[in-house]
């Protein structure tokens, strides 16, 4: 993973994808920003998130739903994906829903789930975790912990072996909540411990918790401030977010520079960034920072696409291979890879 380590390195993906430019011409992402109500925005997300469930092939997977109760008291849906030979000895994979902490539910990601039961022989948990403003920091990331520590707790409820692999993953704030809930669990001694993270798109430091070492490179926020083709996504928009979530920067349930947990002590890792995404160089230091210390990691960057690309135009060429990349890293985090044809015929039965 030598690789971005120069700024000039690291601005050169924020060069506009061909491919992208000729589409944003005559195909404008939804319009969707900070100026918009936040209930308008819940809808629009929830209705891309309605079309991919039922669109994509289910490739005989079962699917059902429990209600587990958080600390206060409140019942949290998990969506269950498992494959349809389900063993009772499966990996189990947690899937965490992104939406800047304020939007998005959990069969956001259905296509990863339904990919990664029938490639992988994995249950897959997609939690769900109460979002602002009416529930502010640190709510998200306690729910997600409550859950992480009830499925521990809960294997046989769910058909998984968690010593076969314990990963979590998410895209954008699932990335976020990811990174701290896995750093959280070294902290606290989960039993059994997460054994991979994939952090996609990822949030996870802000201006004032950037390592020294690479604060150079720390300059999406700047250069991406108003990049085309990330709908609700720009430095304006960012603000409005912070001020709905009301994090504290420098809170460990936000960053995991914050945290006392040795980098060292993380489980493999898989980052993935855009380059035209205001948050880019969040997941590069992170990576940098984990290869540092001796962790295995592996980063992948898609030049000039912005965030969400992949679930935005699913049908570019860089997002198809970030859809094929993903599923395919989950089976390299699991230890249960399968040739990538396999995996680039399911991911393109899910884009029909």
């Amino acid at each position: 993973m030598d690789q971005y380590n120069t700024k000039e390195d690291v601005l050169k993906l924020g060069i506009v994808d061909p491919e992208l430019e000729e589409v944003l011409q005559h195909s404008p992402p939804p319009s969707m920003d900070f100026s918009s109500p936040v209930e308008e925005m819940r809808q629009i997300v929830s209705a891309m998130e309605k079309t991919a469930y039922d669109s994509c092939p289910r490739f005989d997977t079962q699917e059902t739903g429990i209600d587990i109760p958080m600390r206060d008291g409140y019942q949290s849906n998990l969506h269950i994906t498992k494959p349809g030979n389900s063993s009772g000895a499966n990996p189990v994979v947690v899937l965490i829903f992104g939406g800047a902490f304020v939007m998005g539910t959990n069969i956001q990601s259905i296509v990863w789930a339904r990919a990664i039961a029938a490639l992988y022989g994995a249950t897959v948990v997609q939690p769900s975790y109460r979002v602002a403003p009416e529930h502010k920091f640190p709510t998200a990331p306690n729910d997600i912990w409550d859950s992480v520590q009830w499925i521990a707790a809960n294997e046989s409820a769910l058909d998984a072996d968690l010593t076969k692999g314990f990963v979590i993953g998410g895209a954008s704030a699932g990335g976020n909540l990811s990174i701290v809930t896995a750093h959280r669990a070294v902290k606290e001694k989960l039993s059994p411990p997460i054994t991979g993270i994939l952090a996609s798109i990822p949030v996870c430091m802000s201006q004032e918790t950037v390592p020294e070492k690479y604060k150079h490179l720390w300059v999406s926020r700047e250069q991406n401030g108003n990049a085309p083709g990330n709908p609700g996504l720009d430095s304006k928009s960012i603000g409005g977010y912070e001020a709905l979530y009301q994090q504290e920067f420098f809170s460990e349930d936000f960053s995991p520079f914050n945290s006392t947990v040795p980098f060292s002590a993380i489980p493999r890792t898989y980052v993935q960034v855009a380059g035209l995404d205001i948050l880019r160089d969040d997941g590069i230091v992170y990576a940098k920072i984990l290869r540092d210390n001796g962790v295995e990691v592996r980063l992948d960057a898609y030049p000039g696409m912005p965030h969400g690309h992949f679930n935005l135009w699913p049908h570019l060429r860089q997002s198809i291979k970030s859809q094929e990349d993903t599923v395919w890293h989950f089976g390299w985090l699991l230890d249960r890879q399968v040739p990538r044809e396999r995996v680039e015929e399911i991911v393109a039965m899910t884009r029909k």
